[in-house]
């Protein structure tokens, strides 16, 4: 195979949606895919692998490239680096790449994201979409340090499903308290016309029939966030809410880990690309002394440079510019 015909593919899978690129040896994206979420905690694994391999084959064939051209994929997903489902994703890709060799590499879809932040493997993520978490990564991907990351059972605080479900209690609460809603309460009548309801009594069969319950409260956030931005109290609560509860992600990493003060920290998810909710939240966190940084590249971009990184390709200027400017162009 000759250099020019390497190409490797990036893949971030998020709760809600995956993202997936190929690009070649150069820094060169050529192609991109958007499907549903992969997160096999929140989705049927089966449902997850039929969904991902029906990408990668579109992927491929809207690229023009075939199969045994992959040097290498690169994937980052919510539980990637839990070695049970790590083992899923490998049997998943080995099976789908045996005709030839090609490296797979699987990770929590933290890495990635600080990479498309930082162009580093050194530094600290916080996750805002529609779960959460705080990574720290050091020792060029070494050694690793979570905090939060617990699924949206009981965990996931300060995410959009957090957000979601705040707003759905509180519009609970509030249907009991009065019996039915009023033109005077937003945030219930954003609820409704959120999921395009006539009354109050149709919630229950919106959340539990829906195909994916928790992608459907986290869809909340948007207009929660929206109410807050007009300074609507309890949507201003939930909100505030959940930067504190980021910032306590981050703050049990800080203490615990005392080379992590002087890094940098990627903002990254959905959250974060409101100005408000970015705002406050770089805001709530001026007592570190941390850098924070908004990525302008996808997460998925940081899984693309980790597949070229995996197999010693280095990340020259060249290549950064390369990655930058094609991506712009795609």
């Amino acid at each position: 195979m000759h250099l020019s015909e390497e190409y490797f593919i990036g893949v971030d899978g998020g709760g809600t949606k995956t993202v997936c690129v190929i690009g070649d040896n150069s820094g060169r994206i050529i192609s991109k895919i958007v499907g549903k979420g992969s997160n096999i905690k929140s989705t049927k694994p089966e449902k997850v692998r039929i969904q991902i391999l029906e990408l990668l084959n579109i992927l491929l064939k809207q690229s023009g490239i075939q199969k045994e051209q992959v040097s290498a994929i690169y994937i980052g997903t919510a539980g990637g680096d839990r070695e049970e489902d790590k083992r899923t994703w490998i049997d998943w890709m080995s099976i789908y790449f045996q005709s030839h060799p090609c490296r797979i590499q699987i990770t929590n879809d933290a890495v990635p994201a600080l990479v498309s932040g930082s162009f580093s493997l050194n530094g600290l993520v916080v996750i805002a979409g529609t779960g959460s978490i705080a990574y720290l990564v050091q020792d060029d991907g070494a050694r690793t340090t979570r905090s939060g990351g617990w699924g949206y059972l009981f965990g996931d605080e300060g995410s959009g499903y957090h957000i979601g479900n705040e707003a759905l209690r509180y519009v609970t609460r509030y249907i009991d308290k009065h019996g039915n809603f009023s033109q005077d309460e937003l945030l219930t009548q954003a609820v409704l016309r959120h999921f395009k309801l006539q009354n109050s009594s149709e919630i229950i069969t919106a959340v539990y029939d829906h195909d994916n319950p928790r992608t459907a409260i986290a869809s909340l956030a948007k207009p929660v966030i929206e109410l807050a931005e007009q300074k609507y109290g309890p949507a201003n609560d939930i909100v505030q809410h959940a930067i504190t509860s980021l910032v306590e992600l981050l703050s049990t990493i800080l203490e615990r880990e005392q080379e992590a003060k002087g890094l940098p920290i990627v903002l990254s998810g959905g959250l974060f690309l409101n100005d408000m909710f970015c705002g406050s939240f770089v805001e709530a966190m001026r007592k570190f002394d941390n850098e924070l940084y908004v990525p302008s590249l996808p997460p998925v971009i940081g899984s693309y440079i980790n597949a070229l990184l995996s197999v010693g390709i280095p990340l020259t200027p060249k290549l950064k510019r390369e990655v930058i400017e094609s991506w712009k162009q795609l």
